[in-house]
C-alpha cells in the first residue's frame, strides 16, 4: 500500500525521516517495500499481510506509527448520522442475504454539482495511487484510502424506485460494469439491486447503468460489509480484482460502516456541495459482540523472552486502541483486554502477547545464551523407531522410495478396491482418486516404471502412511490410518563372475526373508516364524498362492506378508523377472520389541560344538514347524541351528523329505563335554519325534 506522508501526519504528528518511519514499521511488522517521491513529497511502499486489514488504510497505519512512537492518533471524527429523519422515506435497504452482508448502511445527498475535486484531494489521491476523476467518486476513493472501508456512489434517479435490495445473483442474470464488460452471474454471487435489476457486483464494481456521470444531481452512497469469502469466490469466478475486493476479502471492520458514509458526506459538503439528507439507514440485524481475552502477563514474559510489567503491556495495547483492564488470574497477574471490531486476527491469548512484543520493540529483547538441558526434544517414539528401520534395511542393500499417498485405482486387485480403498470425494484426475490402502502397489508402480526403463536388479522399500476403510458408521466411511513397512526384490541384484558362467544369481523368496530376519535380529526381536496363510484373503490374491507366508513376531500372528507377487500381476505389469515383496504395519513391529529396550549378552570365551541330524519328515511339514519344535526342546547350550540340505528321493520314500539340520552347541562357562552335546541331541530327537512325526535313520 502506498502512504504518502503529507497525508500520514495528518493523523500523527512526528517529526521523523521517512527512513526513520520505514525503519519503526518494519521492525514493528509492516514491512516497508521502497520510499518513493512524488509531486505530494515521500511516500513509503507498505507491504500489507493477508491477515492485517486494518492497515489496508492511512488511518491503519497511523493508529501503528503512532502506538510505535507512543504519541496520540487524530482519527478523523465525523459528525455521527442518526437512523432517523426524512431519509427513511425517501429510499430503503433490504437484505435478503443477511449471511453474505451482515451490515449496509445508505445516504442520500440531493443538488449536488459533478465537477472536479480540491487540488490537495487529487494531490493525495494520485500520491497514493488513484487517478482523480470528479468530486464524487473521488471522494468514495478518498474515504476508501483513509478509513479502509469502500464506498460506492449510485446516480438515485437511476434506480429503480429508488431503492436498495441486497440479494443472491439469479442463475444468468447479468449486469454490465463500469469497466464496459457484460457479465454473468450465478447463484452463488451476491448483488446490489434496485426495485427491478442488479446495479452492481457486491464488494466488487457498479453498474453501468446506475453510474454518476455529469448529469447526476441526487446521490445514494453505499457502505457495507461483506463476507469475505463471498467476495473472494465472486472475484476470482468473474477473473474481476478492484481495490474494494481486495480490502473486503481481507474483512473490513463492521463497526465502521457508518463513520465512513457520514466521512463521505462530510467531505462533500467542506467541497461547497449541499448538506446530506438527514438521517441513514443501516440495516445491521445481528450486531457484531465485542471479543474479551485475559492476558497472563507471566505467560508474555515465557514466550518474549523478557519480563513487560503489566502496565507497560496494556500501555501498548491501549496504543493499538484495545480496551484494557486488570483482573485476577489465579495467582498470575492478568489483564482483560476488549479486542477492538477492526482486529478480527486477535483470537487467542498469544496474538496478544505478540502485539505487546512487536510494539514494545523485539529489538529490545535481552541477548542471553541458551540454558536447560540439551537432550530435551528429538524425534518421537516411532521416528526412533523408522530411522533405525531404514538404517537396517539399507546396509542389507535395499534403497528407499518414497510414493504419493495419493494414487489410481489399483487394476491388478481382487476386491481390495472396494473393501479397503479410501476413495477422495473431489478428485482432480483418476491418477488420484484415493489415498493407498497398501504400499504393494506403489512399489510394483516404482518397478514397473524401472522395467520400463531397462532397470531389472531391484531391491527396494518404503516407509510410509496408509489408509483401509474399516466399514461405515452413520452413512459415512470409517477410514484408519497406520504406517506400513514394505520391500520388493526382483533380478539380479549382483553382476555375475566368470565363475557362473557370467550369469548373475537373482532375488529369491529365501533373499527377501533373509533381510526381514536380519531386520527383526537388529530390533532385536526374538521368535520370529513364517507359516503359509490358512486362507488367501483379498490382501494376499496378489501373492503366489504356493509361495506366500504370514508373518509371526514374538510368537503372535500379524497382517504381516511375505511372499513371491502372483504371475498374473507381474505379466500384467510388465515384470520380466519374479518379484518378492513384503508388507507390516509398523504398529504390530512395535508391539513385538522387546519391553526392556536394547541389550547384550556376553560373548562366550570357549570353543563351540557343531553336529547335524538329519530328520525324516512328511512332505507336508515345513521348516518352521521343525524350528518351532527344535526352540521348544528348550536346549540351554543350543546356541543357533540352520537348515544346510535338504533330499528327497530313494532310499527315501516318496511323500518324504530328509532335512539336515546344523547345530552349534557352546557353554557360557565352560567346555562342552561329549556327553552334554549327546543329551542335547537326545532331547531335540525327541521333540522332533513328538512334534513334527519325524524319524531318523539307523
Amino acid at each position: 500500500m502506498r502512504v504518502p506522508l503529507e497525508w500520514l501526519k495528518e493523523y500523527v504528528k512526528i517529526e521523523a525521516t521517512p527512513e526513520e518511519i520505514a525503519t519503526k514499521l518494519t521492525m514493528g511488522g509492516l514491512e516497508v517495500e521502497g520510499i518513493e517521491e512524488s509531486d505530494l513529497g515521500p511516500v513509503i511502499d507498505v507491504y500489507i499481510t493477508p491477515n492485517r486489514g486494518d492497515c489496508l488504510s492511512m488511518v491503519g497505519v497511523a493508529r501503528e506509527v503512532a502506538a510505535l512512537y507512543g504519541v496520540p492518533l487524530h482519527a478523523p471524527a465525523p459528525p455521527p448520522s442518526s437512523t432517523e429523519g426524512p431519509v427513511s422515506e425517501q429510499t430503503s435497504v433490504t437484505l435478503d442475504a443477511p449471511d453474505l452482508c451482515p451490515r449496509y448502511a445508505a445516504r442520500l445527498v440531493r443538488g449536488v454539482k459533478i465537477g472536479p475535486s480540491p487540488a490537495w484531494m487529487q494531490a493525495r489521491l494520485e500520491a497514493a495511487g488513484q487517478r482523480a476523476i470528479n468530486n464524487v467518486v473521488d471522494v468514495t476513493n478518498y474515504v476508501m484510502l483513509e478509513m479502509g472501508q469502500p464506498l460506492h456512489a449510485f446516480d438515485l434517479d437511476l434506480l429503480h424506485e429508488g431503492r436498495i435490495v441486497v440479494r443472491r445473483a439469479l442463475d444468468g442474470e447479468t449486469i454490465l460494469t463500469l469497466d464496459g464488460e457484460q457479465r454473468v452471474l450465478g447463484p452463488n454471487m451476491l448483488v446490489i439491486a434496485d426495485g427491478r435489476r442488479p446495479v452492481a457486483i457486491a464488494g466488487i464494481m457498479g453498474g453501468g447503468d446506475s453510474e454518476v456521470s455529469d448529469a447526476t444531481t441526487n446521490l445514494l452512497f453505499e457502505s457495507a460489509h461483506f463476507n469475505a469469502l463471498s467476495i473472494r469466490r465472486t472475484a476470482r469466478a468473474l477473473n474481476l480484482r478492484t481495490e474494494a475486493s481486495y480490502r473486503f476479502e481481507r474483512v473490513v471492520d463492521p463497526e465502521g460502516v457508518r463513520r465512513a458514509v457520514d466521512r463521505a458526506c462530510e467531505l462533500l459538503a467542506a467541497m461547497g456541495q449541499p448538506q446530506a439528507v438527514e438521517g441513514a439507514v443501516d440495516v445491521y440485524p445481528e450486531p457484531q459482540s465485542p471479543r474479551a481475552l485475559t492476558l497472563r502477563i507471566r505467560r508474555a514474559a515465557e514466550l518474549l523472552g523478557m519480563e513487560i510489567p503489566s502496565h507497560m503491556a496494556a500501555d501498548s495495547l491501549r496504543a493499538l486502541g484495545f480496551e484494557v483492564g486488570t483482573q485476577s488470574h489465579g495467582i498470575e497477574d492478568a489483564l482483560r483486554v476488549h479486542v477492538p471490531s477492526y482486529r478480527f486476527d486477535i483470537n487467542i491469548e498469544e496474538d496478544l502477547i505478540e502485539e505487546v512484543g512487536r510494539i514494545h520493540g523485539y529489538e529490545n529483547i535481552p541477548e542471553t545464551l541458551p540454558f536447560g538441558s540439551t537432550t530435551q526434544g528429538g524425534d518421537s517414539v516411532q521416528g526412533r523407531l523408522i530411522t533405525r528401520m531404514k538404517r537396517l534395511l539399507v546396509e542389507c542393500g535395499l534403497q528407499e522410495v518414497i510414493t504419493h499417498s495419493l494414487t489410481a485405482a489399483p487394476t491388478f486387485d481382487i476386491g481390495e478396491e472396494e473393501r479397503y480403498r479410501v476413495p477422495v470425494r473431489n478428485v482432480l484426475s483418476t491418477e488420484v482418486s484415493g489415498l493407498r490402502s497398501s504400499l504393494v502397489p506403489t512399489l510394483l508402480d516404482v518397478a514397473q516404471n524401472n522395467v520400463r526403463r531397462g532397470q531389472h536388479g531391484l531391491a527396494l522399500f518404503e516407509i510410509g502412511r496408509v489408509w483401509r476403510n474399516a466399514g461405515v458408521e452413520d452413512g459415512k466411511l470409517n477410514p484408519v490410518e497406520f504406517v506400513s513397512v514394505a520391500g520388493l526384490v526382483a533380478g539380479p541384484l549382483v553382476e555375475g563372475g566368470w565363475q557362473q558362467g557370467g550369469k548373475a544369481p537373482v532375488a529369491d523368496y529365501y533373499l527377501l526373508r533373509g533381510v526381514l530376519e536380519k531386520l527383526f535380529v537388529g530390533l532385536e526381536i526374538d521368535n520370529v516364524a513364517f507359516q503359509r496363510p490358512e486362507n488367501m484373503s483379498d490382501q494376499l490374491q496378489r501373492f503366489h498362492p504356493g509361495r506366500t507366508s504370514e508373518i509371526l513376531l514374538a510368537g503372535h500372528p500379524t497382517d504381516g506378508v511375505l511372499g513371491e507377487i502372483h504371475p498374473r500381476v507381474a505379466t500384467k505389469l510388465g515384470l520380466k523377472e519374479r518379484a518378492y515383496m513384503f508388507e507390516i504395519s509398523l504398529a504390530q513391529v512395535r508391539r513385538a520389541l522387546p519391553a526392556e529396550g536394547p541389550g547384550y549378552h556376553v560373548l562366550s570365551p570357549f570353543p563351540g560344538v557343531s553336529r547335524d541330524i538329519a530328520p525324516r519328515v512328511l512332505e507336508s511339514v515345513e521348516f518352521g514347524m521343525i524350528a518351532e519344535a527344535i526352540r521348544g526342546a528348550n536346549v540351554d547350550i543350543l546356541e543357533e541351528f540352520r537348515i544346510t540340505d535338504l533330499f528327497r528321493g530313494a532310499p527315501i520314500p516318496e511323500g518324504t523329505k530328509s532335512i539336515t539340520v546344523a547345530f552349534t552347541f557352546r557353554a557360557s562357562d565352560h567346555t562342552l563335554a561329549e556327553g552334554e552335546v549327546t543329551v542335547a541331541l537326545a532331547n531335540i530327537r525327541s521333540a522332533l519325534e513328538a512334534r513334527c512325526g519325524a524319524t531318523f535313520a539307523a
